[in-house]
């Protein structure tokens, strides 16, 4: 049995890298010369720079990868100020609570909210079809907790809507705990050996890191392999590849798509159209990553920080913000700051799609607003688009996830994030488990073997 995985970023990496420790034959094709996909660190000018995702939630799976990898000594956790999230409100940056459970006694909220929150737990469970995660927050918590707690959330992790965004395919731990124990509140409280906030982390020489790492220990990776057609004859898949006829006769019993949601779509319009048209309804906004950096003693704010939220309710044009030289040493000199600024989302496309050049003031205008900056530009000023960011887990997902899960009756399985989560242990852990499915599947050796 052989595997084709096409698409080297991080799920089509960690899947082929747990194959080829349980023995299972693959190639992996990648168009870019470069691995990683959205995981991507540059460095410019003498900053760290990071394009995609800037810190990782260090979860057991994760742990065990980075040790495998022999990256101890490349991690860096984030600072201890990293603990602290901190939600724009009236023009001014007010700390969140630290867990659900502060919500009851911090006075972040009126005495109303909090009160309704605590009653939280004598709200029957209820199974709603495609209920939004603004439904389900209005129906559990009161229509308080959604302005500067949820929205900012929604925005900041997902770039999402959450009046749009489903409950169950974003958020499915609510939905757990919810039918588990009756209320997210009991559940929490309950939940024995359940983790739902892990250390965030990253490395001495940025996230790309991670990909490299594991591109280092493959065998039968490609990279520059542009995959331009996927036929199938007699259950087999051949795939023709523009730079080479190498792979042209190779047959695979087995096709993992480890690609956005778009470039799958081209790929499988001949063979399974029904999927393709599917995977045209995944909507992934557009986002622009700007890195601004300013001298410290221009800088009136503290920034003893995680970074900042931006609610909708406060019209911002950025949707958050990272601190990122308070996460991490060496993001810039000693006597700078870093901010990373995220524009963007399926709440604000329009402010993504500016004009570069009055995009990058809007942010340097917001930040002097917010943070009490004296400098009339940055030191520096860095900005990358994506015009596909982060893909929305609503209504139109359905339909992919339920026919993604009836192909693998064809050979045919998913190793990326619009179907696996949108973070990259949520693609690690899934791919894992991918390669444990797929290695079931090897025929039993022979008495004769």
């Amino acid at each position: 049995m052989r595997v084709a995985i096409i698409g080297g970023g991080i799920s089509g990496l960690a899947l082929a890298y747990y194959l080829q420790k349980l023995g299972v034959p693959y190639d992996l094709f990648e168009a870019d010369e470069q691995v990683g996909g959205n995981i991507r660190s540059i460095e410019k000018e003498g900053y760290l720079l990071e394009l995609g995702p800037n810190s990782l939630q260090y979860t057991p799976e994760l742990e065990t990868l980075v040790r495998e990898l022999k990256l101890e000594q490349e991690v860096i956790p984030t600072a201890h100020a990293g603990h602290h999230r901190y939600v724009l409100r009236n023009g001014t940056y007010e700390k969140l609570p630290a867990t659900p459970f502060s919500l009851l006694s911090n006075t972040f909220f009126s005495w109303k909210t909090r009160l309704r929150i605590f009653k939280e737990k004598d709200v029957p469970p209820a199974d709603i079809d495609y209920e939004t995660i603004t439904q389900f927050f209005e129906r559990r918590f009161g229509s308080g907790v959604l302005d500067y707690v949820i929205n900012p959330l929604i925005s900041g992790v997902y770039g999402g809507d959450p009046g749009k965004l489903l409950v169950h395919k974003a958020f499915p731990i609510l939905k757990e705990l919810e039918n588990r124990y009756g209320s997210v509140l009991k559940g929490l409280m309950k939940h024995e050996g359940m983790h739902l906030h892990y250390d965030n982390i990253s490395f001495a020489n940025g996230m790309q890191t991670l990909p490299d790492a594991i591109a280092g220990k493959l065998i039968s990776l490609h990279t520059g392999h542009r995959v331009e057609m996927i036929t199938r004859n007699q259950g087999k898949y051949i795939v023709s590849c523009a730079t080479t006829g190498d792979y042209d006769n190779v047959e695979y019993n087995l096709l993992v798509l480890a690609l956005p949601a778009l470039p799958a779509s081209e790929l499988l319009h001949f063979t399974f159209p029904g999927m393709a048209a599917a995977l045209q309804n995944v909507h992934y906004p557009p986002m622009a990553v700007v890195h601004s950096v300013y001298n410290r003693h221009d800088v009136s704010h503290e920034l003893n920080g995680f970074g900042a939220l931006h609610p909708k309710a406060e019209s911002p044009f950025a949707v958050s913000t990272l601190w990122s030289s308070s996460l991490f040493d060496g993001r810039c000199r000693p006597h700078e700051v870093m901010f990373t600024s995220f524009v963007g989302g399926a709440q604000y496309e329009d402010h993504a799609l500016t004009n570069k050049d009055q995009l990058m003031e809007c942010v340097h205008h917001e930040l002097t607003e917010t943070y009490g900056i004296t400098a009339g530009k940055p030191v520096f000023q860095h900005l990358h688009f994506m015009e596909h960011s982060i893909p929305q887990y609503d209504l139109y997902i359905e339909d992919a996830h339920h026919m993604a899960e009836k192909l693998e009756q064809d050979g045919l399985f998913i190793a990326a994030n619009w179907q696996a989560g949108v973070s990259v242990p949520s693609c690690i852990r899934h791919a894992k488990e991918l390669a444990d499915k797929i290695n079931l599947k090897r025929p039993a050796p022979s008495i004769a073997e």
